[in-house]
């Protein structure tokens, strides 16, 4: 029995080590990253460290909705957990995500994940990434929001 509660207590450590910088109440966005990250990013890593990313997506259904957000979106792919998070914006050439998090994010299975797309100010094609705790990013898929 404390065999297994020492490895719970390690694993939920570095669960929570893992999510530091990203854990903030909405918009998640707004976390303050490293000193490289301007104000309003977050720090991710886009793959493991063999520059393979931790799963995959291949599908965003609806692929366009309105400016003020609100849009139910079905993102098909592979290896989501349920700790998986739904990220609408760009990611810099310095590593860094500017925009937001999609809000209401379910995960059906590791192959499905229903979001909310939040509000954007402008009319715009972003793109949407699934996110693990850690900021590991998988492929992004292309939103257009309409005015």
């Amino acid at each position: 029995m404390p065999r297994t509660r020492r490895r719970t207590a390690l694993l939920l450590v570095a669960l929570s080590l893992c999510t530091l910088p990203l854990v903030r109440s909405a918009p998640r966005a707004e976390a303050a990253g490293p000193a490289h990250c301007a104000p309003g990013a977050l720090p991710v890593r886009p793959g493991l460290p063999d520059g393979a990313t931790q799963g995959g997506l291949v599908a965003l259904q609806p692929d366009t909705g309105p400016r003020s957000g609100g849009t139910q979106i079905t993102l098909s792919g592979t290896g989501l957990t349920p700790y998986t998070r739904v990220l609408f914006g760009t990611l810099g050439p310095d590593g860094c995500f500017t925009g937001q998090e999609a809000a209401n994010v379910v995960v059906l299975s590791e192959t499905a994940v229903i979001a909310t797309a939040p509000e954007w100010p402008s009319a715009a094609t972003v793109s949407v990434y699934a996110a693990t705790p850690c900021g590991q990013l998988t492929n992004p898929l292309p939103y257009t929001y309409l005015d």
